[in-house]
């Protein structure tokens, strides 16, 4: 962060002398508060964001998991505590940027160096009075014409490079803005659907916040998967379609991975797959289908299932059904192709393993962001005024005429070597 003192002299701020502007816009500031943004991000890489209490305790003590819980770690980039931080460094960049802005402002090229030292030190000559114009024809036209005082003249030239710090500290701000307008307006969640089912919800990735609600729902209308002849998978699509309130299709597409759909600036990605059962049981002489983890209400005895494997000690496929007896959970295994462990009688209620079917399911990533124009618009800036700043020179010419000789010297930004050489043509022959 280049921070220039300021100065009454030459239309200066005066600002630098309040103190609250000194703190705000002084290097410590900047260089702590970037610390302190770097340590965020270091520990949101090492612990683990946004899980479950059960994943901490097995990682962590219980001591160090409610530290992680008191200071916000396990979501530090939405705690109050870094957007604290980015604010402050954001007023910090905001105030040295319109500083020195100011400063280059009220500069203009109105104060005069040491001529004769920049002539000493090649950068410049001395001439007779009457080459005046053919110093100004050997300046030439490139370079801007100003009067600063009656006796000087001063030719510049890029006065834009000047700028170009100003430039990348604009373009770090919009980055900066772009990701507090991300992180509060935005949202991740997950969305998991089979074909044939809808939603208008999705679950949200941010711990503590509630579902996220489209205005809109998302129908799978199809899932498809092709494997390699290894078993590996090789390409997994979904065929969405998006629905207003009364059932009309607003719009549909195919999401593969890498190729997201996106409808009112919300982004749904293909992020995974899996396959879920569906239990058919006849209870009480009803046939129910339920799910895993889904509990049978309606008849004599209510049960749900908990478990289920591809083999059980080498009879085939079963589940486990648990239910309640007074007080005490109770659990029983239904094997679908032993007949004798397809069905059991639980408290009188005659319960019958009828089937198991395998269903796909396609997980897809929500997101929205609305301040990615604003990250990109940053970007954008960020490359030019870097352009500007390494690639581009701002040069000043002095020409003081008296009445017998004229002073040519002036400086430049950077490649000085080339601006003396330069000097050197321009003086070059003259008596």
């Amino acid at each position: 962060m280049t921070v220039i003192k300021s100065s009454k002299k030459g239309g200066g701020p005066v600002f630098r002398g309040i103190p609250a502007f000194r703190f705000l816009t002084s290097v410590r500031l900047t260089i702590t508060t970037l610390s302190l943004i770097a340590a965020t991000s270091i520990v949101g890489s090492l612990v683990e964001q946004g899980a479950s209490e059960e994943e901490y305790l097995s990682h962590y003590s219980e001591r160090a998991y409610h530290f992680i819980k008191l200071f916000g770690l396990d979501d530090a980039y939405h705690s109050p505590w870094f957007y604290f931080l980015v604010v402050i460094f954001a007023i910090n960049l905001f105030l040295c940027t319109v500083h020195r802005l100011k400063r280059l402002s009220a500069a203009k090229g109105r104060q005069v160096p040491d001529l004769a030292a920049l002539v000493s030190s090649g950068a410049g000559f001395i001439t007779g009075s009457a080459n005046k114009s053919e110093v100004v024809r050997r300046i030439g036209p490139a370079y801007k014409r100003e009067r600063v005082t009656e006796t000087t003249e001063v030719f510049e030239k890029g006065r834009f490079s000047r700028y170009g710090v100003i430039i990348i500290h604009t373009s770090v701000l919009m980055v900066l803005i772009g990701g507090l307008v991300g992180n509060i307006s935005g949202f991740k969640a997950y969305l998991a659907l089979r074909p044939g089912e809808g939603a208008s919800a999705a679950e949200s990735r941010t711990p503590g916040r509630s579902a996220v609600v489209f205005g809109f729902a998302v129908k799978c209308t199809d899932f498809r998967v092709s494997m390699y002849p290894s078993g590996q998978p090789k390409e997994y699509a979904s065929d969405i379609e998006i629905l207003d309130e009364k059932g009309n299709v607003l719009k549909r597409g195919r999401i593969r991975v890498n190729e997201p759909l996106s409808y009112k600036g919300i982004y749904f990605y293909q992020s995974s797959y899996g396959r879920s059962n569906v239990y058919t049981f006849k209870a009480d002489g009803r046939t129910v289908d339920i799910g895993d983890r889904e509990i049978v209400r309606d008849t004599k005895v209510p049960f749900m299932v908990v478990r289920y494997a591809e083999d059980v000690h080498n009879f085939g496929p079963g589940v486990m059904v648990a239910y309640m007896d007074g007080d005490e959970p109770k659990t029983l295994w239904f094997l679908k192709n032993v007949e004798k462990m397809r069905k059991h009688v639980v408290k009188g209620s005659r319960i019958v393993l009828e089937n198991i079917n395998g269903q796909y399911y396609t997980g897809l990533e929500v997101s929205r962001d609305p301040g990615v124009p604003a990250v990109l618009c940053g970007f954008v800036m960020m490359l030019i005024g870097l352009y500007t700043n390494f690639f581009t020179s701002y040069r000043r010419i002095y020409v003081a005429h008296g009445t017998d000789a004229i002073i040519v010297a002036g400086i430049a930004s950077r490649n000085k070597e080339g601006f003396i050489e330069d000097m050197k043509r321009i003086g070059e022959g003259l008596p």
